[in-house]
């Protein structure tokens, strides 16, 4: 399945082939300001399995883990469009929230009953949950399956 995601204004966009690695949130205080919400949410994907078509600015910073992290934004709108580690170069982080548009994809999907269901609808959901000791105490997510301080 291909998935397009994309910042506010449209100028840098991702094409994505496949099913996610893994779909997680993250509770640091680092990703809380970035989305400006209680947590972020990102899916990781080959870098092989990605098009990223439009200029980024690069905002680098370090880690709570210590990992240095780069964040390619978009120089006209601000959005951060992608993200990667130093430690996994191979693959890089995508906000789920830039998939959103009025379907959340403009791929649509044969459902069960032969209804046209929209890629949202099958997006796969987080199943990782990390620095959940900084999660914000009335944030209760289901489905996840491993959780890290």
């Amino acid at each position: 399945m291909e998935r397009r995601a994309s910042c506010n204004c449209g100028q840098v966009s991702i094409t994505t082939k496949g099913e996610p690695l893994r779909v997680s949130v993250c509770h640091c205080i680092a990703c809380q300001k970035r989305t400006g919400s209680a947590f972020g949410v990102q899916a990781r994907f080959n870098v092989d399995h990605t098009k990223i078509s439009g200029e980024t600015k690069i905002y680098q910073r370090t880690g709570e883990s210590g990992g240095v992290i780069d964040f390619h934004f978009c120089p006209q709108c601000g959005a951060t469009v992608y993200f990667s580690t130093v430690s996994m170069p191979d693959v890089i982080a995508i906000p789920v929230g830039n998939f959103a548009c009025l379907t959340f994809n403009t791929v649509p999907q044969l459902g069960s009953q032969g209804d046209h269901k929209s890629a949202a609808q099958t997006f796969p959901h987080p199943s990782v949950s990390v620095y959940q000791v900084r999660a914000l105490p009335w944030v209760s997510l289901s489905g996840i399956n491993d959780v890290y301080d």
